[in-house]
């Protein structure tokens, strides 16, 4: 069910962001050539959309030791916010860093009457080349593709335990992964300091965490970005 509830929540977020797409194309002013200002313009926005998960997944339940025992409720799809700014290097290609966060969801382990409660939380922390292919005829519209690649920092903190002797050096696990990103998507400036998007990202990651190691990822999302011209 929540996996269900988080992809049917990102479907109506699209849906509402093309039908803005269609409305702010209807009333863009002829005078206002936004299309012609956005190959010159930097970037900075935010996404949010739907992170899938495309590595494994960690079991229900198991033994941590002899005493100790996990459960994870952990989900194959999860909301994921991303922010970034994008330096324009020349009409076709942009650097572009961003800083992005899911919660795939919550782990609790239990030993000899002490309890930790938590989450398992990634951020991916990339820089990647933004090029364009060109505006298609007769749109506003500039198809792109990403490569790069960066840090991705993944914990399994604890915000909630019963234990006196709690340390959460001991008890929380956090593991990092420098690697690729792939992606390609669509930008459309709907005025002349404003644009919104389409994305799609395959970010690999290998991060030993909760009895698993691939947490590969394709995340879908739309933003909204502020355009602003090079001095």
């Amino acid at each position: 069910m929540t996996i269900q509830r988080t992809m049917g929540a990102g479907l109506i977020l699209t849906s509402l962001v093309l039908l803005s797409f269609s409305a702010a194309e209807i009333r863009a002013s002829s005078a206002d050539d936004s299309a012609e200002l956005f190959p010159n313009q930097h970037q900075a926005g935010f996404r949010i959309g739907v992170w899938n998960n495309r590595g494994d997944t960690p079991p229900a339940s198991g033994q941590v030791n002899e005493t100790g025992e996990f459960k994870t409720n952990i989900h194959g799809s999860s909301a994921y916010v991303e922010g970034y700014f994008g330096y324009r290097l020349s009409s076709w290609a942009m650097a572009e860093l961003s800083l992005g966060t899911v919660n795939r969801g919550s782990v609790s382990i239990s030993d000899l009457g002490a309890s930790d409660v938590g989450n398992l939380i990634i951020y991916p922390i990339v820089t990647q080349l933004k090029f364009y292919t060109g505006r298609l005829p007769g749109t506003k519209l500039y198809p792109f593709g990403i490569i790069g690649g960066g840090l991705y920092y993944g914990r399994r903190n604890v915000q909630f335990t019963n234990s006196q002797s709690y340390y959460s050096n001991w008890e929380e696990e956090s593991a990092t992964d420098f690697n690729y990103v792939v992606g390609g998507g669509i930008d459309w400036p709907v005025a002349s300091q404003i644009g919104l998007e389409l994305c799609a990202k395959y970010m690999p990651m290998n991060l030993s965490l909760v009895t698993i190691e691939k947490q590969d990822a394709l995340a879908f999302t739309v933003g909204v970005k502020y355009l602003y011209s090079r001095k």
